[in-house]
This record gives C-alpha cells, sequence and structure tokens, in this order.
C-alpha cells in the first residue's frame, strides 16, 4: 500500500510526497523532524476506491412560447417571427414519436455497447 507523507514545506507552503512502503515514511519523517526541524507531519494510507460509470439522459422540454419544427427539433430565436397579439398564434402541433419520424415500425430497441475482442468494453471516444 502506498503511502503520503504531508508537512509543511518550505517558507509555511504545505508539500507532500508519495511513498511505496511505511518503511520509506518512517526514514523520511525521523529525517524531517531531525535535519529539517519540521515536526507537523501527517502520514495517510493511500487505498484505491472503486469508481463505476452510469449512462446520464437529459431531457429538455421546450419553452410553451418556442415553436417546435419536427425535421429540426427546437426552431432556433432568431428564427421566431414576432407575435402581435395572442389570439393570431395557432397552436403547435404536437411531434411524431421519435420512431414514426425516423421510419422504424415497433418498440425502438436500445442500443447497446459491442463488446471488443478481449472482452471489455470500450469508453469510445474519451478513451482516446
Amino acid at each position: 500500500m502506498e503511502h503520503v507523507v504531508f508537512f509543511p514545506g518550505p517558507e509555511g507552503a504545505p508539500a507532500f510526497r508519495r511513498f511505496s512502503s511505511l518503511d520509506d515514511v518512517v526514514r523520511f519523517v525521523e529525517h524531517l523532524r531531525n535535519a529539517e526541524g519540521v515536526s507537523e507531519v501527517s502520514v495517510h494510507g493511500l487505498s484505491p476506491v472503486p469508481v463505476a460509470f452510469r449512462a446520464y439522459y437529459k431531457v429538455e422540454v421546450p419553452p410553451a412560447d418556442m415553436p417546435v419544427v419536427p425535421e429540426q427539433g427546437f426552431a432556433p430565436l432568431e428564427a421566431v417571427a414576432p407575435v402581435e397579439s395572442v389570439e393570431a398564434v395557432e397552436p403547435v402541433a404536437q411531434p411524431e414519436p421519435v420512431a414514426a419520424m425516423s421510419g422504424v415500425e415497433g418498440p425502438v430497441a436500445e442500443a447497446s455497447p459491442e463488446p471488443s475482442s478481449n472482452g471489455k468494453r470500450s469508453l469510445g471516444f474519451f478513451a482516446h
């Protein structure tokens, strides 16, 4: 297990050093105390912390006053003509479901990443 030693460095700035063994830590702390006169040290063991990644999807709904163009999504604000009065506005049609717009019939299957030749999943674009 790796260890880290925190101590005040030159001019009181915080400093630290990592060590691969506890024996190295003890020798360094002894050096700090005996040769450097540093008595304010702390030693911490470094252990790995497991991390998991999960997919996160964010759904956006256009504001009530922004028209929706089914082929393009939300209309840009610059493309929206100013409205003279509320009576002149026609209601916006509900957009078609994604499957109907893309020409796919039936339920849309969720895309799943294919495992690589070594059996592990790739991180895709972000791995490079």
